[in-house]
């Protein structure tokens, strides 16, 4: 066997610290001097379990300044290398290699990988360095000192004064790959502590030097027909993972025995993954492109990732030596360390629900797939064998993979590829409101569980066009009707209803009817209105049935229609010179059908109201000039619960019922000018400006619209 360590390279330090930026690493105020921390700032949607567990979040924009200081520090700044290969010194390559995996997003909400442990088997340990000494908790008897373990493990949980590794205050199994069966005690050991990872730098050679291939000839000669080690890790991969490096033979045309170890032995595969090192161009974005210096995927694509293994890490020439290391074998603890800081950040999945993630949220956009691997539930990752799942992206990881969804009471789990309850305009933001005011549990398409506002269940219509809408009920009525009518006539009886009305007075001329037309299964209703008295002073009153499919009073995309019944008045006075004054409103009662995730919906009370004054024969004969205030339909009273797990403190989740406040906060208010008159024989010009304040009865939204109306009857 042999190590998968450094070529011969040299190597030029871009340490490059911000004036004013304060180092992230230090003890904590307990004196111990041990743990790596950063001051966490607490994300506006905060909560839930674990610790990256209790942020819910689309991006890390709250953590983006902290993310920028950790990789401006001199913990970090001290992996910003421009190195060479001493026999290619023509070929510069520029490393950035925690930055490149986005490990500072990690560390900027807390992860440190405390509570887990890895086993890291390798060539042998400074037991004593600085940057893993307090971290060991378990040492393989008769083991020797060696550079490349030391550095090994400080890659994948040191930290000092001079550097800071993945999983920083992962707790360290330390083991020894000489022979068979020190790998088989290392490995059972492994699985005794509960590691989440066993990180493994080093490959079988034949006695060329030359790589093992996988094969079951070769798993035969280091097997035989199954020893110690080969049920070692089979237990072991039962639970934990297996991390291999890839070997560092850019010649290789297949992959190593363990790294690809599943081809032989297919029960391996849900606990292993194989790591190659790539140098990486890349942005805020994501990854731009790579250059491979190791052996490609080959056979283990389907399980493998790669990393930047270039990294200044400790040395056994002293407890405070340091150097400079190119490898896979320094790309594998990346990986390794990756398990530790999500085991931490998502307490609830097990070792391999975290090997999935790192491939599911592997960057592979820099290449074409030509193979997918369905991940969970009908979700797919593309992989190739050069490049395998793609580069480690700790930061997609830590984020929702997938489709959110969210565990009901009665247990359907429900997607939340849209909002379950959609609400009317009538209704405003009153459902999301209510629903907000508590955090409830969701989990990804890979049963992470997160914390999200309850607001994310719901949303409200789209905000009507108001401009639309003027111009339709212009248009209903006729503009030349519309222009000589009584001020006070119902005649917008089914204004904020979708639908064509049409209306007349009956054959007695003592009613006056509208009919809401359905179109395409839309809404539909009657009104029937008289007029109480006439003259200067007029009264008309109203009576309205309607049926509303969702725009007013939806309270769900499959809930149903809603019934509702209003009474509705009119009152006008005639002023001086042609002028008039009227006032209209109504109040109402409706039947609501409310969606599978609310229960005890009760019946809703509404009403609506509108001003408005103006003047006849201003400019010419037969023209009209107005001003007008209204209040649309609004919900004034009406309440729903709504069963949902609730997090109430971080990893205490249960099912509460959510009283739903069915009226909205504020009321919209349109304003408008309009005027009309005719312009020719059967021709009618319409000119209006209207500005709706609280749009939709959500408080804040606005619209403003002008209205051009132009009619010809013949």
């Amino acid at each position: 066997m042999r190590r998968r360590a450094a070529w011969p390279l040299r190597a030029l330090l871009l340490c490059s610290t911000l004036p004013g930026l304060a180092a992230c690493g230090g003890g904590g105020e307990d004196g111990s001097g041990t743990d790596y921390s950063v001051d966490v700032p607490v994300a506006p949607d905060s909560g839930g379990s674990g610790i990256l567990g209790s942020y819910f979040v689309s991006s890390f924009a709250p953590y983006e300044a902290l993310a920028s200081q950790l990789r401006n520090s001199a913990l970090y700044a001290i992996q910003q290398v421009s190195w060479n290969f001493t026999a290619t010194p023509g070929t510069v390559y520029d490393s950035f290699a925690p930055a490149s995996s986005r490990v500072e997003y990690a560390h900027a909400v807390g992860l440190t990988g405390k509570g887990q442990v890895i086993s890291v088997v390798d060539a042998g340990f400074l037991t004593t360095h600085e940057t893993i000494a307090d971290n060991v908790a378990n040492v393989q008897g008769g083991m020797p000192v060696d550079d490349h373990g030391t550095a090994v493990a400080s890659v994948a949980a040191g930290f000092s004064d001079t550097m800071v590794g993945i999983a920083p205050n992962a707790k360290l199994a330390l083991g020894y790959y000489g022979g068979t069966t020190a790998l088989a005690n290392a490995t059972n050991t492994a699985r005794t502590l509960g590691a989440v990872a066993q990180n493994n730098s080093w490959g079988f050679v034949d006695l060329s030097g030359n790589t093992l291939y996988v094969s079951p000839t070769n798993y035969a000669t280091i097997f035989g027909s199954g020893n110690s080690y080969s049920s070692a890790l089979v237990n072991y991969a039962a639970d934990g993972v297996v991390v291999f490096a890839m070997s560092n033979e850019t010649s290789d045309t297949n992959a190593g025995l363990m790294e690809a170890l599943p081809v032989i032995l297919p029960q391996l595969e849900a606990g292993w993954l194989a790591v190659g090192n790539a140098i990486p161009d890349f942005d805020a974005n994501g990854i731009n492109s790579v250059q491979l210096i190791s052996s490609a995927c080959h056979e283990a694509a389907a399980w493998c990732l790669l990393a930047d293994g270039t990294w200044n890490a400790a040395s056994a020439a002293s407890d405070t030596a340091y150097d400079f290391n190119v490898g896979s074998s320094f790309a594998a603890p990346q990986v390794s360390g990756a398990l530790a800081l999500l085991a931490e950040a998502f307490p609830a999945l097990d070792p391999h629900d975290l090997r999935l993630r790192l491939l599911a949220s592997a960057d592979n956009g820099f290449f074409t797939p030509d193979q997918w691997l369905e991940i969970e539930n009908g979700l797919k990752h593309g992989y190739n064998d050069t490049y395998g799942h793609g580069f480690l992206d700790l930061r997609a990881a830590l984020l929702p993979i997938g489709t959110p969804q969210v565990t009901l009471a009665d247990g359907n789990v429900t997607a939340l590829n849209a909002p379950l309850i959609v609400s009317g305009s009538a209704f405003g933001d009153a459902v999301t409101r209510s629903l907000s005011a508590v955090d409830i549990t969701v989990t990804d398409s890979l049963n992470a569980e997160f914390r999200t506002p309850g607001g994310t269940l719901a949303a409200t219509a789209g905000l009507p066009d108001i401009g639309t809408g003027r111009l339709a009920r212009a248009f209903t009525t006729g503009l030349a009707t519309r222009r000589v009518a009584s001020a006070s006539a119902l005649s917008d009886t089914f204004e904020g209803f979708s639908g064509r009305s049409v209306g007349g007075r009956l054959r007695d001329g003592g009613l006056s009817a509208a009919v809401l037309l359905p179109q395409g299964g839309d809404d539909y209703g009657i009104s029937l209105s008289t007029a109480l008295s006439e003259g200067s002073t007029r009264l008309d009153l109203g009576l309205k049935l309607a049926r509303d499919q969702g725009a007013l009073l939806g309270l769900g995309t499959d809930a149903g229609a809603n019934d509702l019944f209003a009474v509705e008045l009119a009152l006008s006075q005639d002023l001086a010179g042609d002028g008039f004054l009227s006032l209209t409103g109504e109040v109402g009662l409706a039947s609501l059908a409310g969606t599978g995730i609310l229960s005890d919906v009760s019946t809703a009370s509404f009403n609506s109201l509108g001003v408005e004054f103006g003047q006849r024969n201003l400019a010419t004969r037969g023209d009209r000039l107005s001003f007008g205030a209204r209040m649309p339909m609004a919900v004034t009273s009406g309440s729903a619960t709504a069963v949902l797990p609730v997090t109430r403190a971080i990893g205490s989740t249960s099912y509460e019922p959510v009283a739903i406040d069915l009226a909205p906060d504020a009321r919209q208010v349109d304003l408008s000018i309009s005027y009309q008159r005719p312009v020719g024989d059967n021709l009618e010009l319409l000119v209006e400006l209207v500005h709706a304040e609280n749009l939709g009865n959500r408080a804040g939204a606005r619209d403003t619209a002008a209205v051009f109306g132009l009619s010809w009857s013949f």
